[in-house]
């Protein structure tokens, strides 16, 4: 999910291990744990598209990462306290505008999410992304620049071990539950496992679970209160993803039927939550030729997956690139083959990957959330690049995400 729900774990985790012994530090590196495994997406300034593309959610996100780098992550954060680093205020002063330009990139890339796509700034994005900023650099400068450091002699090795264990490990669990696909077996195996159960960014999960945790800072270390919030935001976060797999249930249930009723066959299919929301969902359908692709929403009047948009597979436009290249291995594995083509300009085609839907609820021109960009390289091999931020889709699909929010809201009523 996205890196404000992974900190947002990754504290929880932190305090539940070593809240009462480390006070809000706990927290801290807790979140610090919930974020490693996603600084797999710098792999993007030292290699090509493919290899980023394929690394994200690899390796970083595997159990035996989780299960082998918290020794290593405990040792320096002991040696850290040990050489008294936290005592030293050019190092204070340096970690916290570290913190503060994370807090502040983390807070803009949420918001440009929507942007991104076409829909503008939004106010239930803002709001709270925007307080939690706020709070965030209230910490930084009252209880971390404002209150020496202090050595934890108190936090055991073993401790440190669990905490880094803990917030590291539910990072490829909470990503296993959305449809990009996480490779918790690497390095034995590339299999990508995808729950498809909650949407990337969801606020109904995100938004509780972070307020738990924010009253609970502000009691002390010993305070029952504080282990209390913080077990009510772990059940919140347990309860929800709990929901949402009960939902799926449902959707698959009415998806199943609209498909019967239609008298349509299919190969097989799949199902995910829409963008910020667990309401509105989409079902895509796959035949030898086409697919079908629906929303409904549990507000809907119906209970009917419509409308039903036939996407063309189009794959007869990929009969001149090898089907062995590396880029089309990597397009079938990634999208479990849940892609169609389109013409983009010249030679170049657009393949977008359709686990992730569409923008709006039916088939326009340039409404892809995922695409990929198939090319010829300056060698002459085929290649592939994302094209989800091109200006023809954000031009496109200005008014998509407010039609989704009203039928979060209101529902289709015809």
């Amino acid at each position: 999910m996205d890196s404000l729900t992974q900190i947002v774990l990754g504290a929880a985790c932190g305090e539940a291990v070593a809240g009462r012994k480390l006070g809000n530090r706990a927290m801290l590196w807790g979140a610090i744990g919930g974020t490693i495994p996603d600084l797999d997406v710098f792999a993007g300034f030292f290699t090509d598209e493919i290899t980023a593309t394929a690394f994200h959610r690899g390796f970083m996100h595997s159990f035996l990462f989780a299960g082998l780098t918290p020794w290593i992550f405990a040792w320096l954060a002991r040696r850290f306290y040990e050489r008294g680093l936290p005592q030293r205020r050019g190092f204070r002063l340096t970690m916290a505008i570290v913190w503060l330009l994370l807090c502040l990139l983390a807070t803009a890339g949420l918001n440009l999410i929507p942007l991104a796509l076409g829909a503008g700034l939004k106010w239930y994005v803002m709001l709270p992304t925007t307080l939690l900023a706020g709070l965030f650099i209230r910490f930084l400068w009252v209880d971390y620049l404002g209150k020496p450091g202090k050595v934890v002699p108190e936090a055991s090795y073993g401790t440190w071990v669990l905490l880094f264990f803990t917030s590291i490990f539910t990072h490829p669990v909470l990503d296993s539950f959305t449809n990009f696909g996480t490779q918790v077996w690497q390095p034995f195996s590339d299999y990508r496992v995808q729950w498809n159960t909650v949407s990337v960014v969801d606020p109904g999960y995100t938004l509780p679970f972070m307020a738990f945790l924010i009253i609970a800072m502000f009691f002390g270390r010993s305070s029952r209160t504080r282990l209390i919030l913080c077990w009510i935001g772990i059940v919140w976060s347990c309860g929800y993803l709990a929901f949402t797999y009960w939902h799926k249930q449902r959707f698959n249930t009415i998806f199943e039927k609209t498909l019967a009723d239609k008298g349509l066959s299919y190969k097989r299919y799949m199902s995910n939550p829409t963008i910020f929301n667990n309401t509105v969902w989409y079902g895509l359908a796959e035949t030898d030729t086409t697919f079908y692709f629906g929303l409904y929403g549990f507000n809907d009047r119906e209970e009917k997956v419509q409308p039903l948009s036939i996407i063309p597979k189009n794959r007869e436009m990929l009969a001149e690139v090898p089907s062995d290249s590396r880029a089309m291995r990597f397009l079938n594995w990634f999208s479990d083959g849940y892609y169609n083509v389109v013409p983009y300009k010249g030679d170049t085609l657009q393949v977008n990957d359709l686990r992730f839907g569409l923008i709006g609820d039916s088939l326009r021109t340039r409404n892809y959330v995922f695409p990929f960009l198939l090319f010829k390289n300056e060698k002459g091999e085929w290649d592939v690049k994302q094209n989800n931020r091109n200006q023809e889709s954000v031009d496109e699909n200005k008014d998509a995400f407010g039609q989704l929010f009203k039928r979060v809201m209101h529902g289709r009523q015809n």
